[in-house]
């Protein structure tokens, strides 16, 4: 027993080493790459008043646009710009394997944590993170924001919305201090959620206290809202159900494509394998979004009410820009008025509204059609570009500097951002319990 307790202890000293290792030598090619940066992150109204300066002389640079123009036509080229720009958001993949290794380290602790109680629980990932559109947050320095649910195994009636908080809260504590070698602090208390930001890397993670919500079972939540007191109903799991269903043709038409270049069989390639084009365009609305109020963070729309709307205004069988274009002007069309209040309902959870903190805001919901006004027009100017240098103009006021240089250096090479079927970092697959 002593034995295996000893062999249990040394590979987990030896993958605390390799996680600090990652971490460490990712805070070195940050800081690295931050000094060396040319062109410093602009705002929106900076980036409208100059045009994107390409690292390669102008001509070589369209020179090498009409030279892929001659083996691709104009939607591929699209569709290369704007893919290897959108790819720019992915989370790295060694960075991830930081965030992966503190999540799981995060379900072992809480596993006998809660045990003493004589009650379980999971946790696993929601949002973002689980739906594969992940996306790097200007208005934060590029951070990744990843999204998790703390379920405890509590009926109603056991606990109250402020007392569960607190537990989650006290237990997300106690997890920090006793593993200092992941570098993770717990930040200020939020609204509904707690927040782990990593001491090296820009990633923090969002960790929701949440109960079962017996009326909705397997997958329904009471999750914790300190506005008003109260529990919220929710269903992320259900919800990445939802979602992943929407894109499911294009997934398996890609699916299919990939096993057979790979002589394997379709159910042997993983879910996150790659990215369809309804996930890239979240990404890209998510980004366009960021750089549109980076002066009016607090009246910015939440993802889920992208995503969603996105979800729903999506057609699958074009290239990326036309679904693009298609998504973004189908958006408002699925925004419903009831009662004098715009609501966007959780297609898995009718009750719940993602635009409830529009009410009593209005100037929230005001804002949100002038963005998608303006998305609507910015990528329309992609799609009407004159040349390959106006297409990488238009691309870095829609999508910022970092998606420009990568389109560029997309052009450059000929390479199309692994093509259609563009691969996904990898991500937690499934729930992790525990008893």
């Amino acid at each position: 027993m002593a034995q295996a307790q000893h062999g249990e202890g040394e590979r987990r000293s030896i993958a605390t080493h390799l996680y600090l290792e990652i971490a460490l030598a990712r805070k070195d090619d940050l800081s690295s790459r931050n000094s060396c940066r040319r062109h410093p992150i602009r705002s929106r109204r900076q980036l409208g008043r100059a045009r994107y300066r390409p690292a390669t002389n102008k001509r070589s640079l369209l020179r090498a646009g009409e030279e892929s123009v001659t083996v691709m036509n104009r939607d591929d080229q699209l569709t290369q710009v704007l893919g290897a720009g959108i790819e720019s958001f992915d989370i790295p993949e060694d960075q991830f394997k930081v965030a992966e290794f503190a999540y799981k380290a995060a379900c072992d602790f809480l596993s006998t944590y809660w045990s003493g109680s004589g009650t379980g629980g999971a946790l696993y990932p929601q949002g973002s993170m689980r739906l594969g559109t992940v996306t790097a947050l200007i208005h934060r320095h590029d951070e990744y924001d990843l999204d998790m649910v703390c379920r405890h195994d509590l009926e109603l009636s056991q606990i109250d919305p402020e007392d569960l908080k607190a537990d989650v809260g006290d237990a997300l504590e106690n997890f920090v201090k006793e593993h200092p070698e992941l570098r993770l602090t717990l930040d200020d208390e939020g609204r509904r959620c707690w927040t782990f930001v990593h001491d090296l890397l820009p990633f923090h993670m969002d960790v929701l206290p949440a109960i079962p919500n017996a009326a909705a079972e397997p997958n329904g939540i009471w999750a914790t809202d300190t506005e008003g007191s109260r529990w919220h109903p929710s269903a992320p799991t259900d919800y990445a159900d939802w979602f992943l269903g929407v894109l499911h043709d294009e997934w398996l038409a890609g699916a299919i494509r990939i096993a057979e270049s790979r002589q394997m069989d379709v159910e042997q390639l993983p879910r996150n394998a790659f990215k369809t084009t309804l996930q890239r365009t979240v990404q890209a609305l998510k980004r366009h979004r960021d750089i549109y109020f980076s002066d009016d963070p607090s009246n910015r729309p939440s993802s889920i009410i992208i995503t969603t709307l996105a979800a729903r205004s999506y057609e699958p069988g074009g290239d990326l820009f036309n679904v693009l274009h298609h998504v973004v002007h189908q958006m408002p069309d699925h925004v419903e008025s009831r009662f004098g209040r715009y609501v966007i309902a959780n297609p898995v959870e009718p009750d719940e509204n993602f635009a409830d903190r529009w009410i009593g805001h209005p100037v929230r919901a005001r804002r949100f059609f002038e963005w998608l006004e303006a998305a609507q027009r910015d990528f329309t100017a992609i799609g009407d570009a004159h040349d390959t240098g106006d297409m990488l103009d238009q691309t870095a006021l829609a999508l910022g500097i970092r998606a420009a240089r990568a389109a560029e250096q997309a052009v450059a090479t000929g390479t199309t951002a692994r093509r259609s079927a563009m691969i996904a970092t990898r991500v937690p697959a499934g729930s992790d319990r525990f008893a």
